[in-house]
């Protein structure tokens, strides 16, 4: 009785570590976006000190680059907290232990990489190699987690990828691969922090039909912020100035490589523009209430604002504003279609699960069947 009293008083608190570290995500991706919309990526020449120290002089530059790192501490933290709270709610916590071994192998040998590099000039493979045991040693610990412990191990090691990613940014002076991966998985952790903490939750999921299209429209809006990533970090957002033309032609042909990409970028934007109202106004159909209902009602104003962000952002010639915001809309639209994936419920599996306990609720002579 004790051990379960002691499980339900920490999911309100996992609930709380879960939405912080949601909120904190997007602040840290719309805070990611000002990094590079004001060219201040390379601001600290080294990683993860600035200038050799935790505490350069916050001005300029360096205030928005290291400011961001120091946001990113603080979703790693909150992260860790809310793994090992997992673990130990699940029943798990031994597991926290090689957890936070691993981890701190990961981050000790990346952090002494990092300085080797700043002060030589190449990464020391030792340093390196231990990097990548930690990884290994976090992924072992998560395939013998379960349930919401798994999951959140899972953010954690996310979380510690990110870092990383950002570091290598530094390291190696804005590769646009790795530039690419950094933004891909930082939403891919606030999907994860925003499913953990509706997880933890105790909303009941609404049975609704037509599921699938919503998984369509998730996984072709993660596609789209990807590609918008890929045209941002390549310099390709302002190969065409026009609108809605490109260069006078609809899709211009014998154009440089990048033109195609941006006109990529426009062509799945209306692809999934259209599957979100699609899967807005399906649900509304199905008489959906409560929080589902205004995630509902909310995508396609999101939707319309994204579609204006984009626009402007042409019109205006990249103004970091618009640039900027347009990043924020597209977490919010992931944040929001990964709320809605949580709090629903194929209608046909929902359907049979009463099915399923009546069933096993029953005496065993009904539920007997003829030969």
């Amino acid at each position: 009785m004790e051990g379960r009293t002691s499980e339900r008083d920490l999911r309100p608190w996992l609930r709380v570590l879960a939405a912080a570290a949601a909120v904190l995500t997007v602040l840290l991706i719309t805070v990611g976006g000002l990094v590079t919309n004001t060219d201040s990526g390379l601001a600290c020449p080294d990683w993860p000190m600035c200038f050799g120290t935790p505490f350069p002089k916050m001005v300029g530059g360096v205030l928005m680059e290291h400011g961001h790192r120091y946001l990113a501490t603080a979703v790693g933290i909150v992260t860790a907290l809310l793994a090992v709270g997992a673990l130990w709610r699940g029943r798990q916590g031994l597991l926290s232990l090689p957890l936070a071994a691993s981890s701190a192998l990961l981050l000790g040998a990346a952090f002494r990489a990092g300085a080797v590099q700043y002060a030589t000039g190449e990464v020391p493979p030792l340093w390196a190699a231990l990097t990548v045991a930690g990884f290994a040693g976090c992924a072992l610990t998560l395939a013998r987690a379960r349930g919401d412990g798994r999951l959140a191990s899972f953010a954690l090691l996310l979380v510690m990828a990110q870092g990383l990613l950002g570091g290598l940014t530094v390291i190696y002076r804005l590769p646009v691969t790795v530039l690419v991966l950094h933004l891909a998985t930082s939403m891919l952790f606030l999907a994860t922090a925003v499913l953990l903490w509706l997880r933890l939750g105790t909303a009941p999921r609404l049975a609704v039909r037509g599921r699938g299209l919503l998984w369509a429209a998730t996984g072709a809006l993660y596609a789209q912020i990807v590609l918008g990533a890929t045209v941002r970090h390549t310099g390709a957002g302002l190969v065409c100035t026009d609108l809605p033309l490109c260069r006078g032609a609809l899709w211009p042909s014998g154009v440089h490589p990048a033109v195609h990409l941006h006109m990529a970028h426009r062509a799945l934007a209306l692809v999934v523009a259209g599957l979100l109202v699609a899967v807005s106004l399906r649900l509304a159909r199905a008489g959906v209430s409560g929080v589902v209902r205004a995630l509902v009602l909310a995508l396609p104003v999101l939707v319309l604002v994204q579609i204006a962000l984009g626009i402007s952002t042409i019109a205006t010639f990249k103004e970091t504003v618009p640039v900027t915001a347009h990043l924020l809309l597209a977490a919010l639209l992931l944040a929001d279609c990964v709320g809605l994936l949580s709090l629903t419920a194929p209608a046909e599996v929902a359907a049979a699960a009463p099915e399923r306990a009546a069933d096993a609720a029953a005496p065993p002579a009904a539920r007997a069947r003829p030969a």
